[in-house]
């Protein structure tokens, strides 16, 4: 820099020291400033959040409160609103092994409750024979229909109470339809339909299914099912017109 001014050798100094500066900031401070401000929103954000956090135990626990009540309450219905022999489909073998105790228990409530509800029966129960293939046991719902059935009943009254107190049948679930009357009394008709719910235990998470075997595809349960329930109680596990009750 011979030759040249102090003026101009101090302007020299000056522009390279704003140059370097300038460097420093850009390559070194405003990226760290950057990051600075990225952290720092990171962690606001990290406080709200944080902060949500008893908000949502609480949502936590009180839906884990509903689960455990509707558990309970599920619990209660089973015990109280499904036959005690309902076939739990965990196990399906099992379950279709259970079946016949489960269809006997039905029948014998759907013969008795008119009786016991102050009516005459004027039908024959028979329930229907379990599935050939263990596997095809309904899971969510089984559903079963008498069709139309009649009884007898010496007053109006008396009618309408058996058919409120179908409600109350313990350990099933009774659906009750069309109800028309015919005759006067003391010899009054009441016809209705009748249709039975059974809820399977386990029908939400059933178990494996059962290995095809030649034996339940050729009509039956393995040990002498044969091809479904016998005409009556008495009548076995032979046969092929499904599970009967006696006539009325």
């Amino acid at each position: 820099m011979k030759g040249l001014s102090m003026f101009a050798k101090v302007s020299i100094g000056l522009v390279a020291t704003i140059v370097v500066a300038a460097a420093i900031y850009l390559l070194g401070i405003r990226p760290t400033l950057q990051n600075i401000k990225y952290h720092e929103e990171n962690i606001a954000q990290l406080e709200q959040k944080v902060a949500q956090i008893p908000r949502a135990r609480e949502l936590v626990r009180r839906a884990q409160e509903r689960v455990e009540q509707a558990n309970r309450d599920l619990a209660l219905i089973d015990r109280t609103k499904m036959p005690v022999n309902t076939y739990d489909l965990s196990d399906r073998l099992k379950a279709w092994i259970q079946y016949p105790d489960m269809a006997r228990e039905i029948a014998k409530k759907l013969e008795a409750w008119p009786a016991k509800t102050g009516v005459q029966r004027l039908y024959r129960v028979v329930m229907p024979p379990p599935p050939n293939d263990p596997n095809a046991l309904p899971a969510l719902v089984w559903v079963h229909s008498l069709g139309a059935v009649q009884v007898r009943a010496s007053s109006f009254e008396g009618l309408l109470n058996h058919v409120r107190k179908w409600n109350d049948v313990p350990n099933l679930v009774v659906l009750v339809d069309g109800l028309t009357i015919a005759g006067m009394s003391p010899e009054l008709i009441g016809s209705y339909t009748l249709t039975v719910f059974v809820y399977p235990r386990n029908g939400d998470r059933p178990g494996p299914n059962v290995p095809s075997s030649p034996q339940t595809g050729a009509g039956g349960a393995p040990g002498g099912f044969g091809g479904g329930f016998g005409g009556g109680f008495g009548g076995g596990l032979g046969g092929g017109q499904g599970f009967g009750a006696s006539g009325p």
